[in-house]
């Protein structure tokens, strides 16, 4: 598995993706702002998407952690949109579960891919 897999320039935007989510979600924690606390929430689902199709594509096979990964974050992001529109918490809540779980089955493929 090669854990570097994808462009530059792939890698140098979802970077840019998860600087401005930060810097957005900050300021909507700051002011209290619930427009830009959705805005953050859809910049939570895009970024799990963009990551989760880019180890999709670098993945070995279908039955490889890294396509957990892929999936758990792609689900995760398709609910955070869910969540965005809803407002149910517990739709919130199941998007951070599947993300979490989409990071740790990642980090699981890169530790065990030496």
């Amino acid at each position: 598995m090669d854990v570097t897999a994808g462009s530059t320039a792939r890698s140098r935007a979802i970077s840019a993706l998860i600087l401005g989510y930060f810097v957005v979600l900050i300021y909507a924690t700051i002011a209290n702002d619930p427009l830009a606390a959705a805005v953050a929430e859809v910049g939570f689902g895009v970024i799990a998407i963009a990551v989760g199709a880019m180890l999709y594509d670098s993945a070995a096979g279908w039955r490889s952690a890294q396509t957990l990964a892929a999936g758990c974050l792609v689900a995760g992001g398709i609910l955070a949109f869910g969540s965005v529109l809803t407002g149910v918490a517990a739709v919130d809540l199941l998007s951070s579960v599947l993300v979490v779980l989409g990071v740790g089955s990642y980090v699981y493929a890169v530790w065990t891919a030496t």
